[in-house]
């Protein structure tokens, strides 16, 4: 039986108040996952890094981790970037199983939330 780790990776920024957001809203997403463990990373400009995050999981005894690519597009940080460094992970920790999540890219629940937030002034 595998023990599961999950890592949702945001792009990062330079301002420090968009990482503590991000960090936030992943902790309040870890607290409706009962007894999962949840980590906020970040795939540029910013700390931790998804390596980080997949260390400190792997020395938790995690030997499945399961990343939320939380991007709304699949941009070339998509399609190339991030699967390298999964790659080199993937070498670094042989015992452990990648499970990569797509992006925000067509979903529907997304597509829902942009009809809700059009009509939440009551119009037609």
């Amino acid at each position: 039986m595998h023990k599961t780790g999950m890592i949702v990776l945001g792009h990062g920024s330079r301002r420090k108040e968009v990482a503590l957001q991000f960090t936030a809203m992943v902790g309040r997403v870890a607290s409706r996952i009962a007894g999962a463990q949840v980590l906020p990373a970040f795939f540029s400009l910013g700390e931790p890094t998804l390596a980080d995050q997949v260390r400190e999981l792997a020395e938790r005894g995690c030997t499945r981790i399961v990343v939320m690519q939380y991007f709304l597009y699949n941009g070339v940080h998509i399609e190339q970037d991030i699967p390298q460094m999964i790659a080199a992970l993937r070498e670094e920790f042989p015992g452990v199983e990648f499970v990569i999540q797509p992006t925000l890219q067509d979903d529907p629940a997304l597509e829902r939330l942009l009809v809700d937030r059009l009509f939440a002034d009551g119009g037609e």
